[in-house]
């Protein structure tokens, strides 16, 4: 199966590569005399958010108004202060909640709200905090009609959980595949605890769990107006939005909702390292990270922000300039100073080649020593003032940017002119400001190293450790037993094979299969793709992928021989193309490898959507291939290539059994595509008479 995709990732580039091209701008001649000498620096300015008015309904609902009438446009943004809890063995219902708010009203199907949408030439989505919609004034109040609908009167047909549920369940399979994905996920685990909200994961338990009870005692808790917040930006007046507001959101009833008590996360006493092991993994994605109270609108919050642009906001950070400019360890290291009411964080990330990880966490920690030890230079203090004022300019363009900072200056209480004079306070921030807020949130000696790659890797961390020691988690974040997850001391890769084997239906079952064809079908951006694949005598092979009734591409292989099309165009198969299409050729190819065990080893033992799973290296014509075995069914569940530069993995389920023999019929390969797509064998036959035309390579 390693080679399932050849064709469908053909089709793919194809596509890529039909893209339509942008010119490169072209650049005026100018006079730069003017260049010569810098100007000084004027004073900051003062920042115009617009008329910022807010107002309380009978319901409790906070209204907030920011008028500007440049433009002959409005947003509303419809925030829901849902307090942190945890969600238990539904984790993940508020978000399915947040995507099915938009499926259909009482009187509204999804199809009449996107029809409703389009019409008047707005924008409407839903999360599970609230809703945000933006059009042109002409339809203000048509707009605000249909957000309120859709918020108050939500209703979530089963047909349409269904959907959103399955997207769901494609979305996690696919972070849970991605290492930086595994990385986040699991520096929330350890960060925040996994009893903290923020540390709360989706899980395919949890997601599983979720009915649609789950998903509308969800709604009905936390939407209530007494805990919501409405922001209006744009061409309205004051007797504008208090009619609006009133007449579309005044009979929303109010509730009272409870609010948890919290534990407060806590910094690890001295350095931990924390390591999730990826067999195959060719570079390591690493984390430091630890909680930092920073609570939004204050000094200290600004100041923060000031040094986490020195430190590592982009290319001029201190971050970038070291791991990547100089030392050449990556091609970006980062980080990121996060705000919170609750409970903030600090977090540096870069991904790294293997053979550099110890390295470049070593660079890491003097990076984080020294910003949290010494004062920033003068030009870095300048530089980061510069860089803050342009983004904070820029942000004002944006509706929903402004709307979010009129919203935070209601709910957190903050000085009306907070947001105003906040280029003011920027400047006036000194060195000295800095340098204590970095000690008081960067705790390079107070700190969780989380590091996601190759388990040979892990050991080499062990010195950054205060105990000397490295924890072992899987992809949630939940503590490996690497002493359980050796092989066993009997196992071996011929053992592996052979129980695969046996697994699959025995050696005479897969002796007697003499010739098989199969057919697949894939979703891709609304199009379906068929693959049909056809093998015979373990040295003949074809592969068609069809698209729209089109033929776009054909793979075929026969005693030596390979041919390739693509949308009918001859492609030369190279020898390493050919190679792969000989070993796809085989029946069954990882039963073929009891013939070939020199190219097999086994390496231990991992999981795999939490089940235990042995790998096997297999050493093939594009390099170094990992098979997944289940350890107690014996089953194939998982194969991870490298194809072109990218990792590609292959996920396998649904075994059924077809004239003596289990296959799988769910295929899901992420890597390829920004999602994991997901092929169902739709058909499946063993001893068939294939047409022999299938393999002409002539």
């Amino acid at each position: 199966m390693q080679r399932i995709f050849l064709s469908l990732f053909a089709l793919l580039l194809l596509a890529a590569c039909s893209a339509p091209k942008t010119s490169a701008p072209t650049t005026a001649m100018t006079n730069d005399n003017f260049r010569a000498k810098a100007p000084a620096p004027g004073p900051a300015p003062e920042i115009q958010l617009g008329d910022f008015q807010d107002f309380k309904l009978d319901n409790g609902l906070q209204v907030v108004l920011v008028e500007n009438h440049k433009l002959p446009r409005v947003s509303y943004q419809l925030f829901v202060d849902v307090p942190p809890h945890l969600e238990g063995e539904y984790a993940g219902a508020g978000d399915l909640m947040g995507q099915m708010l938009r499926r259909a009203t009482s009187t509204m199907s999804k199809e009449e709200i996107d029809e409703s949408v389009d019409f008047i030439g707005a924008s409407l989505s839903t999360s599970s905090s609230g809703a945000f919609a933006a059009t042109i004034s002409k339809y203000k109040e048509q707009m605000a009609e249909l957000m309120a609908k859709v918020v108050l009167d939500a209703k979530f047909p089963q047909s349409e959980f269904e959907k959103v549920k399955s997207d769901a369940a494609a979305g996690l399979k696919s972070e849970l595949s991605d290492p930086d994905a595994i990385a986040s996920r699991v520096r929330r685990v350890l960060v925040y605890g996994p009893d903290h909200p923020f540390g709360e994961l989706t899980t395919e338990e949890s997601l599983a769990n979720i009915d649609l009870a789950a998903i509308e005692k969800y709604y009905q808790t936390y939407f209530v107006p007494n805990r919501s917040y409405l922001v209006l930006v744009g061409d309205l007046t004051r007797a504008e939005a208090e009619n609006l507001a009133r007449k579309h959101f005044g009979a929303w009833q109010r509730k009272e909702v409870s609010t948890p008590a919290l534990t407060t996360p806590e910094r690890p006493t001295g350095v931990v390292v924390n390591f999730v092991p990826r067999a195959g993994s060719v570079q390591s994605n690493i984390i430091i990270s630890h909680p930092a109270r920073v609570e939004p609108g204050t000094k200290e919050a600004i100041r923060a922000g000031i040094v986490n642009s020195i430190l590592g906001s982009g290319f001029n950070g201190r971050l970038f300039q070291n791991l990547r400019e100089d030392k050449g360890y990556t091609y970006g290291a980062y980080s990121n100073i996060a705000n919170s009411e609750v409970i903030g964080s600090f977090q540096a990330n870069a991904n790294v080649r293997n053979e550099v990880t110890d390295s470049a966490v070593t660079q890491f920690m003097i990076e984080l020593a020294e910003i949290s030890s010494a004062p920033v230079t003068d030009d870095e203090l300048k530089r980061a003032k510069s860089q803050l004022a342009g983004s904070f300019g820029r942000a004002l363009e944006s509706p929903e940017r402004i709307a979010s900072y009129a919203l935070n200056t209601v709910r957190y209480g903050l000085d009306r002119d907070f947001y105003p004079t906040y280029l003011k306070k920027v400047e006036a921030t000194s060195q000295n400001d800095l340098l204590e807020v970095a000690r008081d949130i960067i705790t390079p000696q107070n700190t969780h190293i989380i590091v996601v790659g190759e388990k040979s890797v892990a050991e080499k961390l062990a010195q950054f450790a205060t105990n000397g020691k490295v924890n072992y988690y899987d992809e949630n974040g939940r503590p490996m037993n690497m002493e359980e997850m050796a092989a066993p001391s009997d196992l071996t890769a011929k053992g592996v094979l052979e129980g695969y084997v046996r697994a699959i239906g025995g050696k005479e079952a897969v002796a007697a299969v003499k010739s098989m064809s199969s057919t697949m079908e894939a979703s891709v951006q609304g199009q379906t793709i068929t693959q049909t694949i056809a093998k015979e005598g373990g040295d003949k092979f074809s592969s068609q992928t069809v698209m729209m009734g089109m033929v776009m591409a054909d793979q075929r292989y026969n005693a030596g021989t390979a041919k390739m099309t693509q949308q009918g165009q001859a492609v030369p198969a190279s020898p390493e193309i050919t190679a792969a299409l000989a070993q796809q050729s085989a029946l069954f190819p990882e039963v073929d490898l009891l013939n070939d065990l020199e190219k097999v080893s086994l390496e231990g033992v991992e999981t795999v959507n939490g089940k235990k799973a042995v790998v096997l290296a297999v050493q093939g014509p594009s390099g170094t291939a990992r098979h997944y075995f289940d350890q107690e069914t014996m089953l194939q569940i998982r194969q991870v290539s490298t194809q072109g530069g990218q990792t590609v993995t292959i996920d396998m389920g649904d075994y059924r059994e077809v004239e003596g023999v289990k296959i799988p019929h769910l295929l899901t390969i992420s890597g390829m595509l920004p999602f994991p797509l997901e092929m169902k064998v739709k058909e499946a036959k063993m001893n068939a008479d294939l047409d022999q035309s299938l393999f002409t390579v002539d």
